[in-house]
């Protein structure tokens, strides 16, 4: 599964957490990997507490567009609060939550197939779009990341 190998490449790049490069972006490597896996993590915690009888499939051509193409164009999003770090990250605070992310999809993995989150632009996201989605979002920041790296 596609999140399954973004999370071994959020692993390769954790030696780089401190790097910076402001023409490609305003915060460090170490903020895009915490950020991707705090999503995550959070969208994991959402779809173990939803309801598969609340589930209601909507319409958002901006959701079938990205889920299409696979690519979030930058700087055209604003992360909600919850999932942004106004503290100083470590690489051990990064590390335990990529543990806890590798526990927590595999948890999800196994959920029904009407298990879901709202993702504030898209919408409800069955478990298939969740999982699609947080492999598109965690491919947006590691290409961050990496350009950060290699810049």
């Amino acid at each position: 599964m596609l999140i399954d190998k973004s999370l071994q490449e959020i692993e390769k790049l954790l030696p780089f957490f401190k790097k910076t490069n402001v023409k490609v972006s305003a915060v460090n490597v170490g903020w895009h990997l915490d950020h991707s896996l705090k999503v995550v993590n959070n969208v994991c915690l959402a779809i173990k507490q939803s309801k598969v009888e609340n589930y209601k499939s909507n319409f958002s051509f901006l959701k079938s567009y990205i889920l299409l193409i696979g690519i979030i164009p930058r700087g055209k999003a604003k992360a909600p609060k919850n999932v942004i770090s106004t503290a100083d990250i470590f690489e051990n605070d990064i590390l335990e939550q990529l543990i806890s992310a590798r526990i927590n999809l595999e948890e999800v993995k196994k959920m029904p197939a009407k298990s879901h989150f709202r993702h504030p632009h898209f919408g409800m996201l069955c478990l298939k779009k969740s999982l699609r989605f947080l492999a598109i979002h965690t491919n947006h920041h590691l290409k961050i990341a990496q350009d950060i790296i290699k810049n």
